[in-house]
C-alpha cells in the first residue's frame, strides 16, 4: 500500500506568508478546503452560501486566525509532527502489505491540519481524527500542541489508516450498522494502534477508564449489541455526555468513551483467545469477533 502524506505544513506556512487577507483567504481555500469540498458539503448544516462553512463545522483554524495558527504551527513543527506523521502512516500501510489483494484500494492519502480550541470537542485532549467517506484518505488534527497528544500523533494516524481498511471491507451505514459493528471498528482500530505503539498510546478514554465504571459500561453495550441507528448507536460508544451536548440519544448511565473502552477491550480478548494477529482479525465480519471473545458471556 502506498501512502501520500500531503505537506499541509507547507501550505500554512504560504497562508501565513501572504500579503493581504483577500490572498491568504483564498489560498486557505484552494489548499484545504476545495480538496474537502465534497466532504464538506455532505454533512449536514453546512451553508452551501458560505465557503468557509465546512472549515467552521469541523472546527478547523479560519485564515484570519494567524496569531493562533502561527504559534501552533511553530509547536508543531518543533515536536516534527509532519515527520513522525508521515512515518506513521508508511509504517500503519506496510502492516497490511501481506493482504493487498484484500483491500479495495492501493494508496492512502493523509493530511494533518489544525484545529480551533474554541470550537472543538472539549471532551478529547487537544486532537482528533476521521477518514474520507468518499476516498481512502485520513486526517488528524490538532488544537492543542502538548506533552499528551503530540507523541500520541502516531498511534492516532494508524487508528484512522486501519478504519479506512476496515470500513471499506465492511462498510458503515448509519441505518443498519449496529452496535457490535461500532465497537468492533473502534476496538481493531485501537488495538491496531496499540500493536503498533505501545497502550500506552491509545486514548485515554482507555487508559484512564475509571474501574468502577467497567462493569456498568460492558453490561449496557451486552446489552445493545443488536441496536442499530446512527443516533441509537452513537449514545453507546460516546456516552450519555456527549449525547447530550451533541443532540444524539443517550444510552442511559453510559460513561464517557464507554464504547470505545469495551469494544477495546473486547477484542483484545478475541486475539488472546484466538491467537490471530489484529490484521488477521480486521478481516473477520463483527459478530465472529465478539462472539469469539466471550467478552460478554
Amino acid at each position: 500500500m502506498k501512502t501520500i502524506w500531503t505537506p499541509t505544513r507547507e501550505y500554512y506556512r504560504r497562508i501565513l506568508e501572504a500579503g493581504d487577507p483577500e490572498t491568504r483567504c483564498r489560498l486557505y481555500l484552494d489548499l484545504l478546503v476545495e480538496p474537502w469540498q465534497s466532504m464538506m458539503t455532505s454533512m449536514p448544516g453546512v451553508q452551501q452560501d458560505d465557503p468557509l462553512a465546512g472549515a467552521r463545522a469541523w472546527a478547523w483554524l479560519l485564515p484570519d486566525q494567524v496569531t493562533e495558527m502561527r504559534a501552533m504551527l511553530e509547536k508543531l513543527e518543533a515536536a516534527q509532527a509532519w515527520e513522525r506523521g508521515g512515518e506513521a502512516i508508511e509504517e500503519a500501510a506496510r502492516r497490511f502489505d501481506r493482504w493487498q489483494g484484500r483491500i479495495p484500494f492501493d494508496t492512502v492519502t493523509g493530511w494533518l491540519v489544525l484545529g480551533d480550541p474554541a470550537h472543538s470537542n472539549p471532551f478529547e485532549r487537544g486532537y482528533t481524527g476521521a477518514t474520507d467517506w468518499f476516498q481512502p484518505r485520513l486526517i488528524g488534527q490538532i488544537w492543542d500542541p502538548n506533552d499528551y497528544n503530540l507523541p500520541r500523533l502516531p498511534a492516532l494516524l494508524a487508528h484512522e489508516l486501519h478504519h479506512l481498511v476496515r470500513m471499506r471491507l465492511f462498510p458503515f451505514n448509519p441505518m443498519t450498522t449496529t452496535v457490535a459493528d461500532y465497537i468492533v471498528i473502534e476496538g481493531t482500530a485501537e488495538a491496531f494502534a496499540a500493536s503498533l505503539y505501545g497502550e500506552d498510546k491509545v486514548g485515554y478514554f482507555i487508559t484512564e477508564f475509571d474501574p468502577a465504571d467497567f462493569e456498568q459500561a460492558r453490561r449496557l453495550v451486552g446489552q445493545g449489541l443488536q441496536a442499530s441507528g446512527f443516533d441509537v448507536i452513537r449514545g453507546y460508544i460516546f456516552g450519555d455526555a456527549l449525547a447530550e451536548r451533541s443532540g444524539f440519544r443517550p444510552v442511559g448511565g453510559m460513561p464517557t468513551y464507554g464504547g470505545y473502552t469495551i469494544g477495546y477491550h473486547m477484542v483484545q480478548a478475541f486475539l488472546q483467545r484466538s491467537g490471530l494477529s489484529i490484521e488477521e482479525a480486521t478481516f473477520l465480519p463483527a459478530d465472529q469477533i465478539v462472539r469469539g471473545s466471550g467478552f460478554f458471556a
